[in-house]
């Protein structure tokens, strides 16, 4: 009671002008016993949640090699078709969804989206022919495509600009263990084959899905809708939220919808350039995601082999980015960490296209140089972009917009790996290196305009300061157009 006291006559005696520029200070030792619970509390089911859901997304590539092509008479590019089509709706439905988050509720939203993919791919395990998988990666693009823009819009609820990219580090994570973790599990499964009657590939489906479903109905309970309401915060603590909210935004979280938020969201320029940076680089992440397992194998290793060859890949991928994501918001950088790892990508897709067909080792090795820029590359993107705007909806908007244009990338990844010239993926590999230069050029070009802007605001005298904060102008604009606000570079 004491400490609550000592917080809330901190924050009494600031005047509203400090309250709003943010101009109070906050016990450290007190903020980082409340982020050590905000992260034991929250992390873990984030995690797990887009642990089942990237689980299973991508583990058609699994099912590819264990046989499921042969099994339903899959010809042509009808396997790269059912990828597609994930992506036909995925990109649809993540804006509506991203601006429901709020009014609908996380925990009933999220865990009615995780039940309804749990129950797609369920349904996988027991199609007959091309048209039964089409219909099910269409209602799984449907129910996965809110959980990635809803998750990363509740996490910058809870935390503050400079601690995002490490917290938003952790769903791309879950996204790289689920392939290494998909690996192992479809090692097991797959030798289900003939369990039941059911083949191995069917009994991978079935399996994913039930874990998926008891992940869904666990989040309903344990998922906090915001820090006002979350059960394993005391009132001590969310007073602490709300001294850590006002201290990092220069506008009101309001509770109301505002479609000029939507508005201001579509004219500035951040959201179209952010969105053009996504899709080139989850053209990467995608294609190597869902086609890692078929890559591995052109290199002439078995079945097997293949599922697990790629569980240290995606160790290795995690264990970086988890460090390059920290790195970032201790010096609340994100250019400095892009930028050269998109090269870094391009020299391991140079090397998957220049090296000879039958260097095992080095081939191998090129997987590895590649997985070291993408999902870096992804995932501080989006914390960059989340970081550029502020107020509620105008970055639920454009973390939604983001990702939807992004997210168009599956619907290339699905055809740009569908044939082999002399053992290699061509047009696989060059499309992906020619999009990871692009996203090179974009974040660069994102840099140079948050400097010009950050650069112009620090030249304002205080008259000009005050003069646009009092204008008519501000009522309209605010948030990150506010003269205080300052990007992360």
């Amino acid at each position: 009671m004491q400490k609550e006291m000592d917080i809330k006559l901190q924050a009494d005696a600031c005047s509203d002008h400090d309250v709003q520029m943010g101009n109070f200070s906050i016990d450290p030792a007190r903020e980082r016993k409340l982020l050590w619970k905000l992260d034991l509390c929250i992390c873990p089911l984030v995690m797990l949640i887009f642990l089942v859901a990237y689980l299973d997304r991508s583990n058609l590539g699994n099912a590819a090699v264990a046989g499921m092509p042969e099994d339903l008479g899959l010809v042509g590019n009808e396997l790269g078709n059912a990828v597609s089509l994930f992506y036909a709706t995925y990109v649809f439905f993540e804006i509506p969804f991203s601006m429901l988050l709020k009014k609908l509720r996380p925990n009933r939203l999220i865990s009615a989206l995780i039940i309804g993919f749990s129950v797609s791919i369920i349904g996988a395990g027991f199609i007959k022919n091309v048209a039964g998988l089409y219909v099910t990666r269409l209602l799984l693009g449907v129910f996965e495509s809110g959980l990635f823009p809803c998750l990363t819009v509740l996490l910058t609820t809870f935390y503050k600009r400079e601690e995002q990219a490490q917290r938003i580090s952790y769903l791309f994570v879950s996204a790289a263990l689920s392939g290494g973790f998909g690996g192992l599990l479809a090692f097991g499964l797959i030798r289900l084959d003939g369990a039941s009657g059911l083949e191995g590939w069917r009994w991978l489906f079935i399996v994913e899905g039930l874990m998926t479903a008891v992940v869904g109905i666990a989040t309903f309970f344990l998922l906090p809708n915001d820090f006002e309401t979350a059960y394993f915060l005391n009132e001590e603590e969310r007073v602490l939220m709300r001294l850590r909210l006002q201290q990092s935004a220069h506008q009101v979280e309001t509770e109301e919808f505002d479609i000029k938020e939507v508005w201001k969201t579509l004219r500035d320029p951040k959201t179209w350039l952010t969105s053009f940076n996504q899709i080139c680089v989850n053209i990467c992440s995608f294609g190597f995601s869902t086609f890692l397992p078929t890559i591995i194998r052109g290199f002439g290793y078995d079945s097997v082999k293949t599922q697990l060859l790629t569980v240290p890949v995606y160790i290795w991928a995690s264990a970086f980015y988890l460090v390059i994501a920290n790195l970032s918001d201790r010096v609340r950088m994100r250019a400095v960490f892009i930028t050269p790892l998109c090269l870094v990508s391009a020299v391991g897709y140079a090397m998957l296209l220049g090296v000879d067909v039958h260097a095992r080792g080095p081939l191998y090795f090129a997987t590895y140089v590649c997985v070291t820029g993408i999902y870096a590359t992804v995932g501080l993107g989006v914390s960059w972009n989340a970081n550029s705007h502020s107020g509620y909806y105008k970055r639920a908007m454009a973390v939604g917009v983001q990702q939807s244009i992004g997210n168009c990338a599956g619907l290339i990844a699905g055809q740009i790996y569908k044939s082999e010239v002399n053992g290699r993926y061509l047009v696989g590999h060059s499309v992906s290196l020619a999009a990871i230069c692009l996203a090179f050029l974009g974040n660069a070009s994102m840099w140079v305009l948050l400097r010009y802007h950050n650069t112009k605001r620090a030249q304002l005298s205080p008259e000009e300061r005050d003069r646009i904060v009092n204008s008519a102008s501000y009522e309209k604009q605010g948030g990150d157009f506010h003269p205080d606000f300052r990007y992360i570079l």
